[in-house]
């Protein structure tokens, strides 16, 4: 029974997976001035002020009902969801263990964390590390194919990790959440504002909320759905279960309680919105800078000028 249902597990991951892997190679392009990869830095500043600008503004408040309404009742229930998850986890042969090793060290600081099996291969959807390479991934097919649209999604995706790591940052420190596998009371204790040594040297103990593995996930997705609207059926449909397999193993694993999450999605899809918009507007200014020039060419009734536009 637990080996047919880890077979069925195996089977649909791998489908989930290279799902995603086909709706990002097959991709059309559209026309656009290239950016750089030193925007995924510059555009910081521009990007975070228009996360906050949507996330308080007044369009934003049906928003924050659904996130603060969802978090409170996933609040209310998340020892029977953690219990729950981690039940099914050991029903299923995924085990309740964290089973990703080490595999780029510098100085006894580990880099890159890669998974051992099934489980921690779920868990790994929401790692950095990948959807760097996601990202990296579609920016080298769009230099090797010269596409601009592929390269600059690339970049987008990038840069809207770097503003959302901020901000995660800055909020899981001022929540201060207890994990649910070193929790020291129900659904966690809640220390706020730890001292940056405390934090780094017990970061389980102060990095449950929000979800930084759903909200990059979350995020991923966003930006292809924005820049290939005409794919955000089966993007979204990808995503949705992408993000709902890393859900569950992060609270089989302990690593996360189910009110983590509300907060994290939304977080990841305005930041991604707010990433797709700076940098499109940056490469429409690029276009805009583009000189025209323009020469005499003679026509049937005398002579006329030909105006040109120099990429």
């Amino acid at each position: 029974m637990p080996n047919g249902n880890l077979k069925l597990v195996r089977i649909q991951f791998r489908r989930c997976f290279f799902a995603a892997l086909y709706l990002i190679c097959s991709f059309p392009s559209f026309a656009e001035e290239r950016l750089g990869w030193l925007d995924t830095v510059t555009l910081i500043p521009s990007t975070s002020k228009e996360f906050l600008s949507e996330s308080f503004s007044k369009e934003s408040i049906p928003g924050w009902g659904v996130i603060l309404g969802s978090t409170t009742l996933l609040y209310h229930y998340d020892e029977k969801l953690y219990s729950f998850s981690q039940a099914k986890g050991r029903q299923l042969g995924l085990g309740n263990e964290d089973n990703t090793r080490a595999a780029v060290s510098v100085s006894g600081h580990e880099l890159l964390r890669v998974p051992g099996d099934t489980a921690s291969a779920m868990y790994f959807l929401g790692d950095g590390w990948l959807h760097f390479a996601i990202a990296g991934s579609i920016s080298t097919y769009g230099y090797l194919t010269e596409q601009t649209y592929e390269v600059n999604t690339g970049i987008m995706i990038v840069h809207g990790m770097f503003v959302s790591t901020i901000f995660n940052q800055a909020l899981k420190r001022s929540f201060g959440r207890e994990s649910p596998e070193v929790k020291t009371s129900e659904r966690g204790s809640w220390k706020p504002f730890p001292s940056f040594n405390e934090y780094n040297s017990r970061t389980a103990s102060y990095d449950a909320m929000p979800s930084g593995h759903v909200m990059t996930a979350t995020l991923t997705f966003t930006i292809l759905a924005e820049r290939y609207p005409e794919h955000k059926i089966p993007i979204y449909s990808v995503g949705g279960v992408w993000v709902s397999a890393l859900m569950f193993q992060m609270m089989n694993n302990g690593v996360h309680w189910a009110s983590d999450y509300p907060l994290g999605i939304g977080m990841g899809w305005v930041i991604g919105k707010a990433a797709v918009k700076i940098a499109r507007q940056k490469a429409e200014s690029k276009d805009s800078e583009l000189t025209w020039n323009y020469l005499p060419m003679p026509t049937q009734g005398g002579a006329g000028l030909m105006a040109m536009k120099q990429f």
